[in-house]
């Protein structure tokens, strides 16, 4: 069992403060303090073993990771990582990333337009990849047992049978490879093993929710071969209503997902693992709304009015082959193997009114094969290294359907335009990251990792039948590009260099340069021809250095623990979806390149046995995320070119702060377990926001969760009543100033109102 390590926190930045927004931001600095107080003055620390009884050694548990490609305790890793364990998985209620992101330092869920959009900013760093835009690549990378998901709809499946969730902030090219220039999320899934177990829950709430789930470890072989399987399936209903197509279940999600694992041992010294997963959901989206400012607004939160439902559907599929072999010299040989299958479909009023003007369906189907093989020797020698090759192959098809209605502004419209893109990358890469240890404090650590990458795009040619129609939405009658296909290369080493120095058994300190990159991009434009195309098509790669100082310590007998790391990071290229008003026929987000930015701050992540039933959690994230050098960007409102140098990053708050309280008592014959979560988010600009207009302000909000649960003790079966988002808060997660086809003004989405509800969970 894993105590203490949810760090908390989620942090970014904004740096002119109305009057109230200083009074929250000084409101911060003191939940800060007083975590920190409450955790300080520990004078009587226990911690209980996973029966209840007390543990003989009472200590933070260690927690062993594999950040650096092979297992070590997350305190002698020289990375601002956090841990989130199954334990505080379930007693935080999370089901995904975008739950867990409130429980991590500087690590922000974007709100985006629908249930496939899982962006993530990590030290106010933000891709905004839309699901849509094949072409594109997200900033940080999601690993599920190893292996790469390529594209973001796919990171935020449900968790399932997960054993911790590891995220590492900063840039991880050198092990990790590319698209992690802010960070990499490694999820690792519990495993088979030689034990008869299982467990099953079934949840109910309000929204008529319904989440049934259930896992299985079947031993087939005494120390051979094992099975394990689990399934989970969850309904609820929406939040949002449709007033014009009399819709009340707007926001609803149906979704089945589940993992089956095998696990072969043939010999002591070889492990073969094969694991498969599957993911289905459906859903009405909470797109936008307009807002109660706008004449379009019935004035009623939680209220539409887009004549054309939203919706998403996802099938994500995939399966991996884990070998590891431990050779006769002591060096382990690593391959992991990985396909992926996943497409994902979703609609959309776009430009969100009433009227019949414009709607359109968006599917995406993209395939891929990564394969890496690992070489590490043993770590008992004053110098180990680990070394590899990578492959990454992948082919995605994006179809657009474009459906002018009868209110389309240039009549007579009729018909459909139908548009297909084909995005196929290959990229190969080698690496090393070795240890030289110089003393037995010190330790010089460096890695190098070159990648050669080529992105290749195929635009198939447009089918119009209506040639109206074509004109009305600005497409040629023959395609302007034709199959002939647009090439981006990126071919460049990331590499990292630091040095680490064990003070004593309980304190380590470290510092480390590390150089990012991120892949380069397409846009997909409707109607790119001649010169036009040259400037809007493709984003050139980004980059980044990043210079990082930590220190990870234990006190008080190892029952606290204070990680802090302050870092730099230097990024040339940002890649920054702007509004581009000449990319098709209405207003688009263009990816392009910012010429420079920095983000600069610090995490505090903090754990502590506070007495023999109270485990305290805490973190505090500050990020100033700017761009340092963004002109030529156009104003969605004007329609005039800016100068955004200067300005804030969206979805980038300068402070998150995040507590969390577990308590465990007796209760006649059993235990009784709670947790109360406390996350603070400053304000900051949404996803557009690129310009800081006030349109695209957030305010900062709080969230409050619960649980609290009871279990006999010796019995297998337990009870927990639960509630998230206690006070209601209702702030905006996204805004913007919209305009399309005649329908214009300020949109935004608020968070989701108050859940609760209760769990009956059985384990054998």
């Amino acid at each position: 069992m894993i105590w203490g390590h949810s760090p908390l926190g989620d942090v970014t930045r904004r740096p002119s403060l109305s009057k109230g927004n200083r009074l929250m931001q000084r409101s911060a600095y003191a939940a800060a303090g007083a975590a920190l107080l409450l955790a300080s003055p520990v004078t009587s620390v226990t911690a209980f073993a996973e029966d209840g009884a007390r543990s003989d050694a009472i200590i933070l548990e260690e927690i062993l990771v594999t950040a650096t490609r092979r297992s070590e305790s997350v305190e002698d890793v020289p990375i601002s990582i956090s841990v989130v364990g199954a334990d505080d998985i379930a007693s935080s209620g999370s089901n995904n990333l975008r739950d867990l992101a409130s429980l991590i330092p500087n690590f922000v869920f974007g709100q985006g337009n629908n249930e496939a959009t899982s962006d993530i900013s990590i030290r106010g760093i933000y891709s905004h990849v839309a699901p849509g835009q094949v072409g594109f690549d997200q900033g940080f990378s999601v690993y599920v047992d190893g292996v790469y998901m390529g594209k973001q709809f796919a990171a935020n499946a449900e968790l399932g049978t997960t054993e911790r969730v590891e995220v590492l902030r900063g840039p991880q090219g050198t092990l990790f490879g590319k698209n992690t220039i802010s960070g990499a999320v490694n999820i690792i899934s519990k495993k088979p093993g030689n034990e008869l177990e299982g467990d099953f829950s079934v949840e109910a709430g309000n929204r008529s929710l319904v989440h049934v789930k259930g896992s299985v470890n079947l031993p087939l072989v005494e120390d051979r071969l094992a099975l394990r399987a689990s399934i989970g399936v969850r309904e609820v209903d929406g939040y949002l209503t449709n007033t014009f197509l009399d819709d009340d279940d707007v926001g609803n999600l149906e979704q089945t997902s589940g993992r089956v694992q095998l696990r072969f041992t043939p010999g002591e010294r070889t492990t073969v693992d094969v694991n498969s997963d599957f993911f289905s959901a459906d859903s009405v989206d909470y797109i936008f709304e307009y807002l109660p400012s706008h004449a379009a607004s019935d004035n009623r939160k939680f209220t539409k009015t887009n004549n054309y439902p939203d919706y998403t559907e996802r099938d994500l599929f995939g399966i991996s082959l884990t070998v590891e072999h431990v050779l006769a010299n002591g060096y382990t040989f690593t391959s992991i193997s990985g396909w992926r299958d996943d497409e994902v479909i979703f609609g959309a009023d776009i430009e969100g009114s009433p009227r019949d003007v414009f709607a359109g369906t968006f599917a995406v189907e993209p395939q891929q094969f990564t394969q890496e093989l690992r070489i590490a020797s043993p770590t008992d020698r004053a110098f180990d290294f680990v070394a590899g090759l990578y492959w990454f192959d992948q082919e995605a098809d994006s179809f657009d359907v474009l459906m002018p209605g009868s209110q389309f502004p240039f009549p007579p419209a009729a018909g459909s335009a139908h548009q297909s893109q084909t995005v196929e990358a290959q990229s190969m890469a080698a690496f090393v990251h070795a240890n030289f240890r110089l003393s037995d404090a010190w330790t010089l650590f460096a890695g190098a990792r070159y990648t050669d990458e080529t992105k290749e795009l195929v635009v198939n040619p447009i089918v119009c039948p209506n040639p109206i129609t074509c004109a009305a939405l600005r497409f040629p009658r023959l395609p302007g590009p034709t199959g002939a296909p647009v090439d981006v290369e990126t071919k460049d080493p990331t590499w990292s260099v630091g040095l680490r120095h064990h003070v004593d058994d309980d304190v380590m300190l470290y510092g480390t340069v590390t150089r990012g990159l991120k892949s380069g991009a397409f846009n997909k434009i409707q109607n790119p021809a001649g010169a036009l195309a040259a400037n809007l098509l493709i984003a050139e790669p980004e980059f980044v250095t990043n210079y990082e100082v930590g220190a990870k310590t234990s006190w008080l007998d190892r029952r606290l623990q204070l990680n802090v790391a302050v870092y730099y990071m230097d990024y040339e290229d940002l890649q920054v979806r702007t509004v581009c008003t000449v990319c098709g026929p209405f207003p688009v987000q263009r990816l392009s390149n910012a010429a420079a930015a920095t983000s600069k701050g610090f995490e505090v992540e903090l754990s502590a046995l506070a007495t023999d039933n109270l485990t305290i959690m805490a973190g505090v994230g500050f990020s100033d995320a700017t761009y340092d050098k963004f002109q030529g960007v156009q104003d969605n409102r004007t329609r005039m070119l800016v100068d955004a140098s200067g300005n804030d990053i969206p979805v980038a708050p300068d402070w998150t702060i995040n507590v969390a309280l577990q308590h465990r008592a007796r209760l006649g014959a059993g235990m009784v377990r709670s947790r109360l979560d406390y996350a603070y988010i400053d304000d900051r600009y949404a996803v557009t926001g690129v310009i800081n207009d006030p349109d695209y302000f957030l305010p900062s909000r709080s969230l409050v969760n619960a649980r609290i649960g009871y279990r006999p003790q010796g019995d297998n079966w337990g009870i927990a009543v639960w509630g998230r988002n206690l006070t209601d808060d209702d702030s905006l997660v996204y805004a913007a100033y919209r305009s399309a086809f005649g329908s214009a003004g300020h949109v935004g989405m608020y968070q989701q109102p108050r859940t609760y509800g209760v769990t009956l969970d059985y384990r054998f």
